[in-house]
């Protein structure tokens, strides 16, 4: 009669499978999770092009992400929306571009030294960036 091998299950058998679920773990963690979707897709707008002609730009969609300086619609209603003055950076270069924030944004609280990340549309007539979704940041 034959001898029948016998397999048994070491505790090192164990430790390696831990030790891969722990790899996988991680390397999924790093490739999916680490990231963050801000759901802002676009370019960035240009404060150079904005500056030097800002209709050539308009109906465009750009973003970005600046801290909001003051309020520039103190006798506005805000049922017409809120007028902000955003300071952003490109690179050494600063500027304050008028921001107008639709009042369906009326529930977003909107202070000074706040940094937001806002998705704009340039308006045709007035060079204006106003705001098509915005985000904390």
């Amino acid at each position: 009669m034959a001898r029948r091998a016998k397999t048994t299950f070491h505790p090192l058998h164990l430790l390696g499978i831990l030790a891969a679920i722990i790899v996988i773990a991680s390397g999924g963690w790093m490739l999916l999770g680490n990231r963050k979707d801000t759901g802002f897709g676009g370019t960035d707008l240009s404060i150079q092009d904005y500056k030097q002609n800002s209709n050539a730009l308009s109906n465009n969609s750009y973003k970005i992400e600046g801290v909001v300086r003051s309020r520039l619609d103190e006798n506005w209603k805000s049922s017409d929306g809120r007028l902000f003055s955003v300071e952003i950076e490109e690179g050494s270069e600063k500027a304050q571009l008028p921001v107008l924030v639709p009042a369906k944004f009326n529930g977003t609280n909107i202070q000074r030294d706040q940094r937001f990340r806002f998705k704009v549309t340039v308006q045709a007539e007035t060079g204006i960036l106003e705001v098509t979704d915005l985000e904390k940041s």
